[in-house]
């Protein structure tokens, strides 16, 4: 079995997906198509790079994957479900004639050698295992930070390089104006998230959690509710239908822990949870609980960091 695995640019996204390809398909033979040449997608597993370049025509792009994957022939090609890589697989699928599981949670290998690609459906109330028996590549793209990183092997020297950074392919966009994101931490890959939930009141209380995210050098999350509320934007959406997030540290305040939410922050390595009410769920998905109102607790998080790192 051959599986080709996306990876942008500076994104360990594609880092995580070599190291599933590797783990559901031990004797596969695993083909990374980078953007940039580096060698730590042959030590987490990789057997091979392929040396894409970058275009920033992600039109032009998906074009340039869909030849290299004719030209390849592998069973599986996975993408990061991220804002690029869910564009360029589509392109991508759609040049190949072949199907794509967009935004999967899980995947396997069946008994007959097929993926087995599982992903959120009917309002993220259930999920469903999909299948492409007949078309191939079989094409997913997976919610970034679902699968963990491998740990590095470092045995790189018998690995295969090819160069197809030279691949011409027509330009289809034309950028006419450029708006710049808020800055911060990127939630799904920050180390340290502080979430609120509807609990926390709105705008006002989410400006507060900002605050205390960046003293922690972390991201701000928030659960479905809250977005939906208005309390702040979808890009912060932790859950089901929102971002995966394994950080070193999660930090919940005013959130009720339903199930929704707490499938996106179940890798944290540490929780410690916030709510007034002792019974709510999150106490349950909690290292460390504290009953007690959100604000006050913010605020003396607040103070303290201030005074260890010496701000007061």
């Amino acid at each position: 079995m051959k599986i080709a695995v996306y990876c942008e640019k500076m994104r360990e996204d594609g880092l995580a997906l070599i190291g599933k390809a590797r783990a559901m398909a031990p004797k596969s033979r695993v083909i990374a198509l980078c953007e940039e040449q580096d060698e730590a997608v042959l030590s987490c597993g990789a057997d091979e790079l392929a040396y894409l370049g970058l275009v920033l025509d992600d039109c032009a792009q998906a074009c340039r994957v869909a030849e290299v994957l004719k030209t390849l022939g592998p069973d599986i090609a996975l993408f990061p479900a991220t804002v690029r890589g869910r564009f360029i697989s589509a392109w991508a699928a759609a040049k190949l004639q072949t199907g794509l599981t967009a935004d999967c949670t899980a995947l396997s290998i069946t008994e007959d050698g097929i993926l087995k690609q599982t992903r959120p459906a009917y309002g993220s109330n259930l999920t469903a295992d999909i299948l492409c028996r007949e078309r191939r590549p079989q094409m997913a793209s997976v919610r970034p930070g679902v699968f963990p990183v491998p740990a590095s092997t470092k045995r790189v020297e018998d690995r295969a390089f090819s160069d197809l950074s030279g691949l011409a392919a027509p330009s289809l966009l034309e950028l006419l104006a450029h708006t710049p994101v808020e800055g911060g931490a990127s939630l799904s890959s920050a180390r340290v998230v502080v979430a609120g939930g509807k609990g926390v009141g709105g705008a006002e209380g989410f400006a507060l959690l900002r605050v205390l995210a960046e003293l922690l050098g972390g991201a701000v999350g928030a659960t479905r509710s809250a977005v939906d509320a208005g309390y702040i934007s979808y890009a912060h959406q932790v859950g089901q239908t929102g971002v995966t997030v394994r950080p070193e540290l999660y930090i919940a305040f005013g959130i009720s822990g339903m199930i929704q939410h707490t499938v996106g922050m179940s890798a944290a390595r540490t929780v410690v949870a916030v709510n007034t009410d002792k019974n709510a769920p999150i106490f349950r998905s909690a290292d460390y609980g504290i009953v007690a109102p959100w604000r006050e607790t913010a605020l003396y998080m607040l103070q303290f960091i201030k005074e260890r790192k010496g701000l007061i």
